[in-house]
């Protein structure tokens, strides 16, 4: 009898042993999850999330051997001697200046002066100037390349060149302009430099229009889609794009004090335009995990565009 307790006993304490080692294993096994989930967090933090920790307002990110540049117009006021415009280059993530750059990057701006066909421009013009704060800096034979600047890593940077530009430029000569990391830099922005070519013309107040496209030409390499929105006279534009593929800047929607509305699949956008206030707005859509982009023709389809002239 007493061997018969003994066994029950000895059984007891058996089955509480392995509850208390399964427990244990249990345990240590969310945690290694929960560590190993927070580590994935951290590795995600670092490279900036869901894009690179280098943009620009202007200039797109492109692989550090393109030589060939989407094209931006900047428009001359009728009648006016110059035109202005700013390029901004930043160590953080276009869809959210929250997602800094935790590296330092060495950088430096090159802008060039080519004709529409390529072809270099080597003359010189007066009126044009790139300043960067009370720093002027001159083109020679072409060519203006701006003293190498360092953003820190882990802080928000914002580097801001202006540059005026002459008449004499109007459907006459491009400016290139490449943001190019050091040797070293190049390892923090995923291999990639920043790029535009900016051409001139004047605008033609009399017409009333606003049209919508994307300015992408084929859906491999990016992250996201530059929706470019430009016009002339005053109105509404009304943009529905599918939710489900695309997901819009959410720094654009708070630079421009807009809000979208979803409606189940699609998401509503509205936006009263005035070209004497804004000729021109650039949007970026970002892809979703889900999405599908074989081609630029299956992308346009997810956005449609509406005007209506006030």
């Amino acid at each position: 009898m007493k061997n018969g307790i003994k066994n029950r006993i000895a059984k007891r304490w058996i089955v509480c042993w392995i509850t208390v080692v399964s427990l244990a294993l249990a345990g240590l096994a969310a945690y290694a999850a929960y560590t190993n989930l927070n580590s994935v967090k951290r590795v995600v933090s670092t490279q900036g999330g869901n894009g690179i920790a280098f943009s620009s307002n202007y200039l797109n990110l492109t692989s550090a051997q393109t030589q060939k540049y989407n094209l931006k117009s900047i428009y001359f006021a009728e009648n006016s001697e110059t035109t202005v415009f700013e390029i901004n280059v930043c160590n953080y993530v276009h869809n959210d200046p929250s997602k800094v750059n935790e590296n330092d990057i060495t950088y430096s701006l090159t802008l060039t002066l080519v004709k529409p066909d390529g072809t270099a421009v080597t003359d010189s013009f007066p009126l044009l100037a790139v300043t960067y704060g009370d720093t002027s800096m001159a083109f020679s034979n072409g060519m203006c390349t701006a003293p190498a600047r360092t953003m820190a890593g882990g802080v928000k940077c914002v580097d801001t060149y202006r540059i005026t530009v002459p008449k004499e430029f109007m459907n006459t000569v491009n400016i290139s302009a490449v943001a190019a990391p050091d040797s070293v830099s190049y390892q923090y922005t995923d291999n990639k430099k920043l790029g535009r070519e900016f051409t001139f013309s004047v605008r033609n107040a009399s017409v009333t229009t606003w049209t919508g496209g994307f300015i992408e030409t084929t859906a491999d390499g990016y992250d996201g889609f530059n929706y470019v929105i430009k016009g002339q006279g005053k109105g509404t534009v009304t943009l529905v794009w599918d939710n489900e593929n695309l997901e819009i800047s959410k720094v654009f929607l708070e630079n421009n004090g807009l809000s979208a509305v979803e409606m189940g699949k699609k998401t509503v956008l509205t936006i009263e335009v005035d070209s004497n206030v804004n000729n021109r707005y650039e949007i970026q859509f970002y892809k979703k995990e889900t999405g599908i982009y074989t081609d630029m023709e299956t992308v346009n389809g997810y956005v449609d565009f509406g005007f209506m002239e006030s």
